[in-house]
């Protein structure tokens, strides 16, 4: 027996009904699931921010480029004094200022020559002082440009009759040496003081220093200093500033001749006469003075902060 009309439409209108609480039912859900989603990236995201906090006010992870202030080029330097003579460690260190860290790009080095000499008048004793040449110039650091070792001196004519009158010689060329005057060979230690961490496991040979005879080195990476650290150089001379080791001394003629003297190898290159005078015979009458100064550290950029800008 067919239904009524408004029956079937009533059954069709709960069944209806019936799907869509069924579909709200599955809406409900994933809503529940959505919003679970959602509150799970904003956690995920607070973790994320916070880490990120974390690395920001870390100094030991902080990347240069990321730390606030303006970048000034800069040299940091120190001069040591090398007097003549001296073969043991010589210290010097570079305070970093307060106004901010110090960035080091390269590291440079120089020799300054103060060489001076007095000579001692073999009659009155009068004592004069004089500059050497190379006074106030600046000398290789190192050696290995020395290319004009074992080069062979020419002999000076001199305007004397044999076998001479006592005039001066202007070089004593059996002794001359063919080095260049006060050339530097030294072993450097360098040591920052905040952190004590080697920069090299033995010194560096002076040679290794610099690149060529005296261009900038560039280093392997930046190399960051707190404001307020403290860097330290060592530096060992490999011998004496010209040194008399190798010379010869004492061939003139004569009982009581030591011309020329033991010390005299430079004396052509710093304008010293090493003269044949009879009344210097005996006794050398200059003293050679050589000294000198040497010139390292870093050039860079300091990152100038104000008072208060954070821990670097």
């Amino acid at each position: 027996m067919t239904q009524p009309f408004g029956q079937q439409l009533a059954q069709q209108i709960g069944a209806a009904h019936a799907k869509i609480d069924q579909a709200a039912r599955v809406i409900g859900d994933v809503s529940r699931e959505h919003q679970q989603v959602i509150a799970e990236l904003k956690r995920m995201q607070a973790i994320v921010q916070n880490l990120q906090m974390a690395r920001t006010n870390e100094p030991n992870i902080q990347r240069i480029e990321n730390i606030p202030g303006r970048r000034v080029p800069f040299d940091y330097l120190v001069e040591i004094p090398i007097l003549a003579s001296v073969q043991t460690e010589q210290p010097g260190t570079i305070p970093i200022s307060q106004e901010g860290p110090f960035v080091a790009t390269h590291r440079v080095c120089a020799l300054r020559s103060t060489f001076e000499f007095e000579r001692r008048d073999p009659g009155s004793s009068t004592v004069a002082k004089f500059f050497g040449r190379s006074y106030g110039r600046f000398r290789p650091i190192h050696s290995a440009w020395d290319i004009t070792d074992a080069e062979r001196v020419q002999q000076v004519t001199q305007a004397v009759g044999f076998p001479g009158t006592g005039a001066p010689h202007i070089i004593s060329p059996s002794n001359e040496s063919s080095f260049r005057s006060m050339e530097g060979d030294f072993m450097i230690k360098f040591v920052e003081g905040s952190t004590s961490y080697p920069r090299s496991n033995i010194p560096v040979p002076s040679t290794l220093w610099t690149k060529e005879i005296n261009s900038p080195f560039d280093l392997g990476a930046l190399d960051f200093f707190e404001r307020g650290d403290v860097i330290t150089f060592n530096v060992l001379p490999l011998h004496p500033n010209n040194p008399q080791w190798g010379n010869v001394s004492a061939y003139g003629a004569g009982p009581n001749v030591n011309y020329p003297f033991i010390t005299s190898q430079w004396d052509a290159v710093e304008g010293i006469s090493d003269a044949m005078d009879a009344a210097a015979n005996a006794t050398d009458p200059i003293t050679r003075l050589p000294n000198a100064s040497l010139i390292i550290g870093f050039h860079g950029f300091r990152i100038v902060q104000p008072a208060g800008a954070g821990p670097y």
